[in-house]
């Protein structure tokens, strides 16, 4: 679920963060620049982990701020593919569930990846699973064991594509980065299911 993934960046200590030792200023400012943030091919950054190798740094004319070169290691989030993971219900409709993570929410578990007999519950807005006479629903905010199946980085560089753009509708972007998943094989779904 998480790697490491190793970075080359210039980054700026401001004269304020002198107070602090180099590794630490330079560790505060990697998290800044990188935590929550998609990189294309790489994924969800979640925190510096190590410095591997650190220049001597140099002062730009007429500015206080010291820039350095620096070779690190960031915690990736970025799921291997048929690794099992736990996410919660966060939405449902007929096209499948979103589910997240906590800190990652672009997960998608679509239709044909529910277990068979599995049907959207339109009064409800639940999927229901019928299995051997009972009827087994996927309640929002539920614990849900999942498999990814698939992963898609979408370059978010200027122009961005557009998802509704029609009239006043409000318009919204794909994410950067999105998980296609599946309960479909058996000990996957709400953990209720398995544990009952």
């Amino acid at each position: 679920m998480f790697v490491l993934a190793v970075l080359r960046d210039t980054l700026k200590i401001i004269p304020s963060e002198f107070t602090k030792s180099r590794e630490d200023a330079l560790k505060d400012e990697i998290n800044q620049k990188y935590t929550n943030r998609v990189l294309h091919d790489i994924g969800l950054c979640m925190m510096a982990h190590d410095l591997l190798e650190i220049d001597e740094g140099y002062v730009q004319h007429s500015e206080g701020c010291i820039w350095v070169k620096v070779k690190f290691r960031l915690v990736v989030f970025r799921p291997f593919k048929d690794e099992i993971l736990v996410g919660r219900v966060r939405s449902a409709n007929s096209e499948g569930v979103q589910v997240t993570m906590g800190f990652f929410d672009d997960i998608t578990i679509p239709a044909n990846q529910m277990p068979q007999g599995s049907e959207f519950d339109s009064t409800e807005g639940i999927w229901v699973w019928r299995f051997e006479g009972n009827e087994l629903f996927m309640d929002l905010d539920e614990q849900v064991r999942f498999q990814v199946l698939d992963e898609t980085f979408l370059d978010v560089s200027p122009p961005r594509p557009k998802i509704g753009d029609v009239g006043n509708v409000p318009v919204s972007h794909p994410p950067p980065y999105s998980l296609v998943c599946t309960i479909a094989s058996p000990g996957l779904g709400l953990l209720s299911w398995w544990t009952e």
